[in-house]
């Protein structure tokens, strides 16, 4: 669901034009299929972020639509050869793997709707191996937060490193999205779990307050 966020803000940051068509999750799948996009060649066979361009092409996945704006609407530029993209995306997983007990089970209780909640918990109960409520109880609460501290603190590093607020000081990239993805997805999601990641990590807090113009439309 990232995915979506880094797109809306790469086509924001562009100021294109758009519509936003929603989905529920049951019915990604048959209507990605029946626009004519082949199915991704590994994982997941259709995915969201999918964008259709006034030219009737189709792509689909965030990274994939971030390299054709960039073809089509070269500025303001996406800085996608930084090679502080390839750190945020490897940088991922070490937060999002000790945070998933945490964050996983309130997606279906405060973000979905009625249609997609069932297959969300089926797919999610499936790839960790235990329904949401019990992954949280087992897994979640302060543990998960101490296990996640060194990738608030490696985040941290990074976006200061120039000066802030952006990972390239005062020039903002398509790396930066990804961040801000994260942050505005856990601020929709509620419950304090924006507000304690800007806690543990302030320099997270002023990358969304300086991004406050891209965030606007979000629906």
């Amino acid at each position: 669901m990232n995915g979506q966020h880094v797109a809306r803000l790469a086509l924001n940051y562009k100021n294109i034009p758009y519509n936003t068509q929603w989905l529920e999750y049951p019915e990604i799948d048959p209507h990605l299929k029946s626009l004519g996009i082949p199915p991704n060649p590994d994982g997941t066979p259709y995915t969201v972020p999918a964008v259709r361009f006034p030219d009737g092409t189709h792509v689909m996945d965030s990274i994939n639509v971030a390299h054709e704006l960039e073809k089509r609407y070269p500025t303001p530029s996406l800085h996608l050869d930084s090679p502080l993209l390839k750190k945020i995306t490897e940088w991922m997983p070490t937060l999002f793997q000790p945070l998933a007990p945490v964050v996983m089970p309130k997606i279906p209780r405060n973000l979905l709707n009625p249609d997609s909640v069932t297959y969300f918990e089926e797919t999610r109960s499936k790839r960790f191996g235990m329904p949401l409520d019990q992954f949280e109880r087992d897994h979640g609460g302060d543990e998960a937060w101490e296990k996640a501290a060194p990738a608030f603190k490696e985040v941290g590093e990074l976006l200061k490193a120039h000066g802030g607020p952006f990972l390239m000081g005062v020039t903002v990239s398509y790396a930066d999205f990804v961040l801000l993805a994260v942050l505005q997805f856990c601020k929709r999601i509620g419950q304090g779990l924006y507000e304690r990641m800007v806690e543990i990590e302030p320099a997270l807090g002023k990358l969304y307050e300086a991004s406050a113009k891209w965030l606007g439309k979000d629906t």
